[in-house]
Order: structure tokens, then C-alpha cells, then sequence
């Protein structure tokens, strides 16, 4: 008897806190709409329409699909979190529009995520900067994929000390690409590309095992400057330094510095991003 009497005083204690909560907002917050149950955060359900008490502010719903599919997805129920714009106007009725409610977060019934907007932050318990899960969509490009120290729509950075990285599907270019921007530079300078056919363009060093050989001791590579310098790394050493060559498809004239490690070959314009062949010949290890 003890413990029913305690948690009928839980119960009617939890029923006070409830209605304090209420009366303090001064309205009620739950609401059933077409047979749908909803908490709604500054606005209001009445005869078929939505109406926003105060609209320089943003308003909130969670719907819980009892009766109705997911407006987007028809022959699916779910629990879904809802966002209005502000400075919208007053009333509203339609689903996905620029001023009605707009997909925030969905969890299905068949227990899938969907997700509203340009991405998903991960903040790493606080510790900048973020990690993000982004699908950005502008001026006829969309790419999708990991973004660092970057917020979602490009608008700004979690950490302007630091660089940022994005690695992902350029789908307007039908292809997988690695950026970096360097901190305070104005955009991302592209590190790796590969196309739809299995082609790679790498802007910085690759170290090959005799690419293209013609002779034991033979090798080429076909590479890109970038800001008119490469540097050519072998895989492996060459016991004295080698002969290296390199041949611009720009017109800029090419000088080579090479080493039994690498060949150093820059350009006399520092803008130079032309495709180069580099070919070495010597003794290697």
C-alpha cells in the first residue's frame, strides 16, 4: 500500500508540475491535428490553419503520426520535427513550403533518419573544430560528403586558425574530390579528383614505383603543377642523383632540380598549373 500511495503522489505531483508549465506559457502547447498528435512551440492549430503568435520568431512542431503519412513520403508514418521560418506572416497550412513548416528531422517507422537542411554537425563534445555530414546544394553544383571547421552552407568557419578539409562526390562532375582551404583563404583549392572513368588528378606529390617504365633503370610521370612547383618523390632512392627531364603542355619555360630522392621541377610563372611529363634515368637501389 505504501508504495501504490507514493507513486499516486509522483502521479498528481507530476500533474501540478504539468499544469504550472501550462499556466505559465499561457497557452497548451499539445495539440491533436487531424488526428495526429503535435507539441507545438509559437504556434497554433484552429479550423484547418496555423498561426504563428509571434513572427520576427521561429516556430517548432513535433508531429507523431497516428493518423496521416509523412506529407514527403506517402505510405510512411513517423515521428517528425517541424520548422517554420520567421518573418513569414501569420497564418500558414502547407508542408514544405518557403514560409510553412519545412523538414527539420524525421525518424520513420521504419526506424530511418531523415534529415532537413544542408547537413549534420558533430560538435566532438564541444571540442572545435566540428565535423559535418553535409549534401550542399548551389549555383548548379551539389556535393556531398565530410566537411571540417566549415560550416554547412560555406558560410563561415568554426576556427579561422585552422585549415579546412572536405572529401566527397562533386555530382554536377560526376566524381569523388578531396579540398582543403588553407585558414583565412578565400575558397578551396582542389588536392584530388577522380572522374566517373577511374582517371585521378593528385595536385601535390605522388611517389611511384617506376610509373611507366621503358628501361630498369627508365621512369615517367604525368603530372599537374601546382602554383608552379612539383615536387617528384621517388618510391624509392637512387644511389646518385639521376638524369631528370620535364615537358610542359603550358608555356611557360620548366627548370628541374634533381636529387636521389626526388626531382624539383618549377616553373618560371608561380601561377603555373599546367600538366607536366617528368622522366628519370639513373641507378636505383
Amino acid at each position: 500500500m505504501r508504495r501504490v500511495a507514493t507513486l499516486g503522489v509522483l502521479v498528481l505531483a507530476g500533474f501540478l508540475v504539468l499544469g504550472g508549465v501550462l499556466r505559465a506559457a499561457g497557452r497548451n502547447p499539445f495539440l491533436v491535428v487531424d488526428g495526429d498528435g503535435w507539441l507545438a512551440s509559437n504556434a497554433n492549430h484552429d479550423a484547418g490553419t496555423w498561426t504563428v503568435l509571434n513572427p520576427e520568431r521561429p516556430a517548432f512542431g513535433l508531429q507523431l503520426s497516428e493518423r496521416n503519412d509523412l506529407p514527403f513520403d506517402r505510405g510512411t508514418a513517423g515521428a517528425t520535427f517541424w520548422v517554420r521560418n520567421a518573418h513569414c506572416g501569420v497564418g500558414f497550412a502547407a508542408f514544405s513550403e518557403q514560409c510553412g513548416w519545412q523538414l527539420g528531422l524525421a525518424v520513420t517507422q521504419y526506424r530511418s533518419i531523415v534529415v532537413g537542411g544542408h547537413g549534420i554537425e558533430i560538435d566532438g563534445l564541444g571540442k572545435p573544430p566540428y565535423g559535418r555530414v553535409i549534401n550542399f546544394s548551389r549555383d548548379g553544383s551539389q556535393i556531398v560528403g565530410l566537411l571540417t571547421n566549415t560550416y554547412v552552407d560555406f558560410s563561415g568557419v568554426d576556427d579561422k586558425t585552422k585549415p579546412s578539409w572536405f572529401s566527397g562526390f562533386d555530382l554536377a562532375r560526376d566524381g569523388f574530390v578531396v579540398r582543403r582551404t588553407a585558414p583565412s583563404a578565400p575558397s578551396f583549392e582542389e588536392l584530388l579528383s577522380i572522374d566517373r572513368d577511374g582517371d585521378a588528378n593528385v595536385a601535390g606529390d605522388l611517389a611511384a614505383r617506376h610509373a611507366t617504365q621503358h628501361a630498369p633503370n627508365q621512369w615517367a610521370a604525368r603530372v599537374r603543377l601546382v602554383h608552379g612547383a612539383y615536387t617528384f618523390r621517388y618510391a624509392t632512392p637512387f644511389t646518385e642523383t639521376p638524369v631528370c627531364v620535364a615537358t610542359s603542355e603550358g608555356a611557360a619555360r620548366l627548370r628541374v632540380a634533381p636529387s636521389p630522392t626526388d626531382c624539383r621541377v618549377t616553373s618560371d610563372d608561380r601561377n603555373d598549373g599546367a600538366t607536366i611529363d617528368i622522366v628519370v634515368i639513373g641507378n636505383p637501389q
